[in-house]
C-alpha cells in the first residue's frame, strides 16, 4: 500500500500542469491552440489582435520592400522575384491562420487536456507514468525556439551591417519572429503527439506484464481494460488531426516554398561566390528543414508503437497456447485485432498526406527536383 501511494503521489501532476510552461509560452506568441484554462477568453482574443497587427505590418513593409528590392534587385531575375514573392506570401498566409486558429478553436485545448486527463487518470489504475520524458522534451522545445530565431536574427543583422546595410529591410527583422510562432506552434504539436507515444508505450508494457498474471478469467479482464486504455488514446488521434490538419497542411506548404526559395537563392550565391551569404541562409532551410523532419519523426515513432501493440499481443498468445481452450480470452484478442485494425495512430494534414517519414522523404525528392527546374531557368545577369 504504501507503494501504490508513493506512485500515486508521484503522477499525481496532469499533463496540462505539465505543459504549462510550452502553454504559457505559445498563448502570449499568440499562436495555435494551447492556452491557460482560466484565461478569459476576452483576453485571449486581445492578444490575437496585437499579434495580427505585427504581422499586418511586416506584411505591408514587405510589400513596401519589395519596391526597393526591384531597384537594388534589379540585377536579379524574374524566376528569383518569383521564388521571393511565393516564399513571403505562403508564409504570410500560415502566420495568420496559426494566430487566428487559437480564436476559432478555443475550447479545444482545455477538452484535450480534459481527455489526457481521464485517460492517465485509467492508466494509473494499471501502472505509473513516467513524466520526465515528456518534461525534457518540452525544455528542449522551448530553448530550441529562443536560441534558434534570435541567434538568426542577429547573424542576418550582423552580416548585412557589415556587408550590405542598405540590404537590411524590416519586413525580414519581423519575419523571425513570424518564424519564432511557427516554431513553438510545431512544438507544441509535437509534445502532444510525444505524449500518446509515451501512452502507447505503457500500453505496450502492460501487455508484456501478462505473462505475470495467473487464470484466465484475471487475464482476460486485463485485456479489456488495455482495450478501453488503446481506445481512448485512437480517440486522442482523432482530436488532434481535427484540430491540426490545416495546420500541418500549410506547415509542409510553407516548409516546401522556404526550403526551394532559400537553395535557389544559395545557388545564385554560389554563381556570384558570395559564401558569407551561403553560410547565413544554411541555417533558415536547416531549420524549417528539420522543423518538418521533427514532426515527421514524432508522427512516425507514435504509428510504429501503436502497431506493435498488435505484435506485442500476438506474441503473447503464442507464448500462451493453454489459454486456446479459453473462450472469454479467445474473444478478448480478437476482439481486439479487429480494434487494432480500424484504429490506426496515424497524423495527417487534413487527410491528404500521413505526416511520417515516407513524406519527408519525398518531400527531399520534390524540392530536389523543383530546383533543378528553376537552376535551368536561371539565367546569371552580367551587370554587378
Amino acid at each position: 500500500m504504501e507503494r501504490e501511494s508513493h506512485v500515486e503521489v508521484e503522477d499525481s501532476p496532469s499533463i496540462e500542469y505539465i505543459l504549462r510552461p510550452i502553454t504559457y509560452i505559445s498563448w502570449l506568441m499568440g499562436v495555435g491552440v494551447a492556452r491557460p484554462r482560466k484565461c478569459p477568453k476576452a483576453i485571449t482574443i486581445f492578444i490575437r489582435i496585437v499579434h495580427l497587427a505585427v504581422c499586418s505590418i511586416s506584411a505591408m513593409y514587405c510589400v513596401l520592400d519589395f519596391f526597393s528590392f526591384n531597384s537594388i534587385f534589379a540585377f536579379k531575375t524574374n524566376v528569383y522575384k518569383l521564388m521571393h514573392c511565393t516564399n513571403r506570401v505562403i508564409s504570410y498566409v500560415a502566420a495568420y491562420y496559426y494566430v487566428c486558429h487559437g480564436i476559432r478553436q478555443h475550447n479545444k485545448w482545455p477538452e484535450l487536456m480534459d481527455r489526457m486527463k481521464n485517460l492517465d487518470q485509467k492508466i494509473r489504475r494499471e501502472t505509473s507514468i513516467n513524466v520526465l520524458p515528456i518534461k525534457n522534451a518540452q525544455v528542449l522545445a522551448i530553448l530550441a525556439t529562443f536560441a534558434c530565431c534570435p541567434l538568426s536574427l542577429i547573424a542576418h543583422v550582423l552580416y548585412y551591417y557589415f556587408t550590405n546595410p542598405e540590404y537590411i529591410f524590416i519586413s525580414d527583422l519581423l519575419f523571425y519572429f513570424i518564424l519564432a510562432q511557427s516554431l513553438i506552434n510545431s512544438f507544441v504539436f509535437d509534445i502532444v503527439v510525444y505524449v500518446l507515444y509515451c501512452r502507447f508505450q505503457t500500453i505496450n508494457k502492460l501487455i508484456g506484464q501478462m505473462d505475470e498474471l495467473f487464470g484466465a478469467q484475471q487475464i482476460a479482464l486485463k485485456i479489456r481494460r488495455i482495450r478501453g486504455l488503446h481506445n481512448g488514446i485512437s480517440d486522442l488521434v482523432v482530436m488532434i488531426n481535427d484540430i491540426h490538419g490545416l495546420h500541418l497542411l500549410l506547415l509542409s506548404t510553407n516548409c516546401f516554398a522556404v526550403v526551394v526559395a532559400t537553395l535557389f537563392r544559395i545557388y545564385i550565391g554560389i554563381t556570384e561566390k558570395n559564401y558569407t551569404l551561403i553560410a547565413v541562409l544554411n541555417g533558415c532551410w536547416i531549420l524549417y528543414v528539420t522543423q518538418f523532419g521533427l514532426i515527421c519523426w514524432i508522427c512516425t515513432l507514435s504509428r510504429q508503437e501503436s502497431e506493435r501493440t498488435g505484435i506485442i499481443i500476438y506474441g503473447f498468445v503464442l507464448n500462451c497456447k493453454n489459454l486456446d481452450q479459453d473462450a472469454g480470452v479467445r474473444n478478448e484478442i480478437n476482439d481486439f485485432s479487429i480494434q487494432l485494425q480500424q484504429y490506426q495512430a496515424a497524423f495527417t494534414a487534413c487527410n491528404f498526406f500521413e505526416m511520417n517519414n515516407a513524406l519527408f522523404s519525398g518531400l527531399v525528392g520534390v524540392i530536389s527536383a523543383y530546383l533543378v527546374i528553376l537552376i535551368q531557368f536561371y539565367k546569371p545577369s552580367d551587370s554587378n
